[in-house]
């Protein structure tokens, strides 16, 4: 029998698995995010190696992982991440890659394609055949991470900011906004600092919650992040020149339905959008297997999502 590791980590959550070559998902780790944008390559790989280190102490007695694949945001611009983890590897095969791929994987297999990824921070890529990655937007939160949950969240807090100062106009989010801290947001900033991009994408669902009730500014605020997605696609289509799939993942695409059928309502002609249900995670084992020169089997998805959910429950 063979094993392997999966990996998925973005800005708020770092997913592994240790699973076999029937898809059986043997263990899980769960820690924070390893987005070296977020904290620092060399935390980036503590927790990173961290999590393999963990996996491995599952292995039944003298078997060793034949490969291990990472889809960990923002990983390729800094190859130290993946020069430790190799390090450790014990002979596996190594490779860590954008997070993008394994939403793709999941959704298309090795077929051409665009992910649209909105979670904690937002990224759209382009992938064609013997072509690197091209990103389009996506460069992090000082520069552009447009209708991200950073994004929206952010604008949560800044519209409340405004409306109890009296210099912007009254919204719902106001309320939402300081029923979740138990406080006004001035005497909560050290909490907000301490939380960082992550904790500020925790504030994203005032935006959803306050537009179901018609709030004027966060319709606004909505609208503006399907648009930033819609001309994301249109330069993707762009440079395809041709009809695409688009993956959509991450954890605001996956809680907020309305806001994939917004894009969806508006995205360009030629453009198939996939909302993507299976954990990324689950792209990320097939990557493990394709590297190490394996095929899935006939059961292998229905094996690995089953026993997933089941170490999700444990």
């Amino acid at each position: 029998m063979k094993y392997y590791i999966a990996i998925d980590s973005g800005g708020n959550k770092t997913d592994s698995v240790l699973f076999d070559q029937t898809g059986r998902v043997i263990a899980r780790d769960k820690r924070r995010g390893a987005n070296a944008f977020d904290t620092s390559p060399a935390e980036a790989s503590a927790r990173l190696n961290s999590a393999i280190d963990v996996l491995r102490a599952s292995l039944p007695e003298g078997e060793k992982v034949a490969s291990i694949f990472g889809a960990v945001a923002s990983v390729t611009y800094y190859p130290e991440i993946l020069r430790r983890a190799k390090r450790i590897a014990e002979g596996a095969i190594v490779n860590f890659d954008e997070d993008v791929i394994a939403i793709m994987a999941a959704a298309f297999g090795r077929e051409d394609g665009v992910c649209v990824i909105c979670g904690t921070g937002s990224s759209v890529q382009v992938r064609e055949a013997g072509k690197p990655l091209h990103r389009i937007g996506g460069s992090g939160m000082l520069l552009d991470t447009g209708g991200s949950g950073f994004i929206l969240g952010r604008a949560a807090l800044v519209s409340s900011q405004y409306d109890r100062d009296g210099r912007g106009e009254k919204t719902l989010m106001s309320k939402i906004v300081e029923q979740e801290m138990g406080e006004t947001l001035v005497n909560h900033l050290p909490v907000i600092y301490a939380g960082g991009r992550a904790y500020v994408a925790g504030f994203a669902h005032a935006v959803f919650q306050a537009r179901e009730k018609h709030d004027p500014l966060a319709c606004r605020v909505f609208n503006k992040g399907v648009e930033y997605f819609v001309q994301a696609l249109e330069a993707a289509k762009k440079h395809m020149g041709k009809p695409f799939k688009a993956a959509l993942g991450g954890g605001i695409f996956a809680n907020y339905p309305e806001y994939v059928e917004a894009i969806c309502e508006n995205a360009p002609e030629g453009c198939e959008l996939i909302n993507v249900q299976e954990p990324p995670v689950y792209g990320a084992a097939l990557e493990a297997l394709w590297q190490a020169g394996d095929e899935p089997t006939e059961d292998f998805k229905e094996n690995f999502l089953k026993t997933y959910r089941e170490k999700c429950e444990d």
